[in-house]
């Protein structure tokens, strides 16, 4: 997710302020969907039904169940304020970190986990708001920075006693495979930066890659094609 990233230095902040979520609801229906999604996503990967895969199911519920409320207590200790949606941003969080570790670790790591992805990627979208990133759905700061940590985290805690076919992590000595890991997240995370930054500079060169103002405050429908999707209620 370093592309949305680069993609958000390279575009740069809105002109126009954010009005906000468009609908609550569907948010959380959405994540419910995302959730359901997740696994088969994370269980279904094996392509197969066995002990492996529904280990990957459980620790898949789990990580997620213990990130929400872990982002809200985050949230609860320094804004004093908690939101439904942070509960389902940090489960989103949750299921985004579990995922390279699903089927290698125990069921205690996953919940471990978890409370690690809530507060570590509250963190880094609170640090994102101070910086005045313009990252909308916080893609960085919740599948980039929860992605990057669990590669990390199977890195640690795999362990091949819950998938024979895997490999044993630091914890159980095998310290080879944690820097592996650790080589792989930052090569892949530096790789996906440069390029798409790169890509986005040449498409400039052929396109304008930033919507125009009358985009920004008229909205794409209008500027693009003269309608609008709802008329505003006084």
């Amino acid at each position: 997710m370093l592309a949305a990233l680069a993609s958000v230095f390279f575009v740069g902040r809105r002109r126009t302020p954010d009005s906000g979520m468009h609908s609550i609801p569907l948010v959380a229906l959405g994540t419910g969907l995302l959730w359901f999604g997740w696994y088969g996503f994370n269980a279904g990967s094996e392509l197969q039904v066995d002990a492996v895969t529904g280990q990957a199911f459980l620790n898949t519920d789990i990580a997620a169940s213990f990130a929400g409320p872990a982002w809200m207590l985050m949230a609860w200790k320094l804004e004093r304020n908690v939101k439904f949606t942070g509960l389902l941003t940090g489960a989103v969080a949750g299921l985004a970190t579990i995922t390279p570790c699903a089927g290698y670790v125990t069921t205690t790591t996953a919940a471990l986990i978890g409370i690690a992805s809530g507060i570590v990627c509250y963190l880094a979208v609170n640090l994102k708001n101070r910086l005045k990133w313009d990252d909308a759905l916080d893609v960085w700061g919740v599948h980039g920075v929860g992605g990057f940590i669990g590669i990390i985290f199977c890195g640690i805690f795999a362990t091949k006693a819950f998938n024979p076919a895997g490999v044993d992590g630091l914890l159980q000595g095998n310290a080879h495979f944690f820097f592996v890991q650790l080589g792989a997240v930052l090569l892949s995370s530096a790789w996906a930066f440069l390029f798409t930054y790169g890509m986005l500079w040449l498409i400039e060169r052929l396109t304008p890659v930033k919507v125009g103002t009358a985009g920004e405050t008229e909205g794409r429908d209008a500027a693009l094609h003269g309608q609008t999707a709802y008329i505003e209620s006084i």
